[in-house]
C-alpha cells in the first residue's frame, strides 16, 4: 500500500491538495463492523463500570451502621506494652480498662458468649486477656475468675479435631510460657500442660518439614 502524502509545514493546518479532489470515500462493510464492535466494546465498558458503581454504593449502604469492635486477644497484646522508659508503667491503660469492662460472666474473654460451647477462639483470648491484667497487677477478681475459666475448658485447647485459629497450639503454648514467666499459675494438671508443649513440638517439626 501507498502512504498518505504528509502536509507541508508550511500549509498551516490547511488540508493537502492531494485529498481536495475526488468523490468521497466509500464505507465498507468491514469498516462498518470495526465501527460496530468498537461501539459494542464501549458500551460493555459503560455497563461493567456502572455495575461497579452500583456495587459499591449497595456495599456502602450495607456497612453503615456496623459497629466493627476490635478483638480483645489483640487489645491484651497492645496492654502488655510498657510506656517507653517507664518498664513499671502501662502505655495504654485504656487497652486495661477495657478487658476489665468486657469480661463475661462465666469469666471468659471472646466474642461468642451467648453460645453454650468453647472454642479455642475464646480460650485463647480469656488467656491473653488474664497475662494483660496479670503483668500489672490489676484486676485480681477478673484473673480469678479467668483462670477458673481456663480450668474449666482446658481440654478444648487439647482437643485436636475441635477448629483453630491459624497458629494456635503455637501462641497458646507461647502465652503459657509467658504466664509461668509473670508468676501465673493455670489451675491445670503438669499432664495437661506436657501436653500442649508436645503439640507444640509436632507442629513445629511439621512446619520444619
Amino acid at each position: 500500500m501507498g502512504q498518505f502524502p504528509r502536509a507541508s509545514p508550511h500549509s498551516h493546518g490547511m488540508v493537502s491538495r492531494h485529498f481536495r479532489k475526488g468523490p468521497p470515500p466509500k464505507v465498507t462493510r468491514a469498516a462498518t463492523g470495526v465501527e460496530k464492535r468498537i461501539e459494542f466494546e464501549e458500551n460493555v465498558g459503560s455497563l461493567q463500570v456502572m455495575h461497579n458503581k452500583e456495587l459499591e454504593v449497595n456495599i456502602r449502604k450495607k456497612l453503615q451502621g456496623v459497629e466493627l469492635s476490635p478483638s480483645l486477644y489483640d487489645t491484651a497484646w497492645v496492654a502488655m506494652v510498657s510506656e517507653r522508659g517507664s518498664p513499671q508503667a502501662p502505655c495504654y491503660p485504656q487497652c486495661i480498662e477495657s478487658i476489665l469492662q468486657n469480661q463475661h460472666d462465666d469469666g471468659s474473654w471472646g466474642i461468642n458468649p451467648s453460645s453454650s460451647s468453647v472454642d479455642k477462639d475464646i480460650l485463647l483470648s480469656t488467656l491473653a486477656c488474664v497475662v494483660a491484667l496479670k503483668r500489672w497487677n490489676v484486676g485480681p477478681y477478673h484473673i480469678k475468675r479467668g483462670l477458673n475459666f481456663i480450668g474449666r475448658n482446658f481440654s478444648v485447647a487439647m482437643d485436636v479435631k475441635t477448629i483453630a485459629p491459624v497458629g494456635f497450639i503455637i501462641t497458646f503454648s507461647g502465652l503459657i510460657s509467658l504466664a509461668a514467666g509473670i508468676g501465673l499459675r493455670l489451675p491445670v494438671i503438669q499432664i495437661y500442660i506436657d501436653e500442649i508443649f508436645h503439640l507444640r513440638k509436632i507442629e513445629l517439626e511439621r512446619l520444619a518439614n
